[in-house]
C-alpha cells in the first residue's frame, strides 16, 4: 500500500487572518474555495456533524497543502491556545525550513509566538511555536545538508 500526507486540516476563528497568516508566513498559494451550509448531508457525513455550515481555503505550497476552516455552525468549544504539547490527540504541525531564524521571524511578525528561542536537539535547531490561534507548531532545521 502506497500513502502520502495529502493536507493538515487547520479550524480557526477568523478565515480570513487565518488565509493571510499562513500565505504570507509560508508563501502559500489560494488552490480553492470551498463552503457549505446545513443542508449538505454529504458534508455532515463526512466531519460527522449534523446541520454544520463552513468555509474553507485549502492553501498550497511546494510539496504540501494547509486546509483552514471557519465553521459557522456549530460554535467550538475549544480554546487551541488552552491546549498543552502534552494533552491528546494531535497536537502539533512540523514544519521544515532551510532557515528557522527567518521563519521564527516570520511568524513573529504574522501574529505567532514562540515558545522560547531555537534549541540544538540532536542534529536539529527547533522550537514550539502558536499561530495566531493558539495551534501549536514546530518549527524545525537540519543541522546537515540534507533534510
Amino acid at each position: 500500500m502506497e500513502v502520502s500526507l495529502h493536507h493538515v486540516g487547520i479550524i480557526v476563528p477568523d478565515l480570513e487572518k487565518g488565509v493571510a497568516f499562513y500565505k504570507e508566513w509560508l508563501d502559500l498559494n489560494e488552490h480553492f474555495h470551498l463552503e457549505w451550509d446545513e443542508s449538505n448531508e454529504v458534508v455532515g457525513d463526512i466531519v460527522d456533524l449534523d446541520r454544520s455550515a463552513a468555509t474553507g481555503v485549502m492553501l498550497k505550497g511546494d510539496g504540501f497543502r494547509i486546509e483552514l476552516f471557519e465553521y459557522s455552525v456549530p460554535e467550538s468549544a475549544v480554546d487551541p491556545a488552552s491546549a498543552k504539547s502534552c494533552d491528546l490527540g494531535i497536537r502539533h504541525l512540523a514544519l521544515h525550513f532551510d532557515d528557522i531564524d527567518e521563519a521564527c521571524q516570520r511568524l513573529l511578525e504574522g501574529g505567532g509566538t514562540m515558545h522560547h528561542a531555537p534549541v540544538v536537539s540532536g542534529s536539529m535547531r527547533t522550537v514550539y511555536c502558536r499561530d495566531p490561534f493558539g495551534n501549536i507548531i514546530e518549527l524545525m532545521q537540519s543541522l546537515k545538508s540534507t533534510r
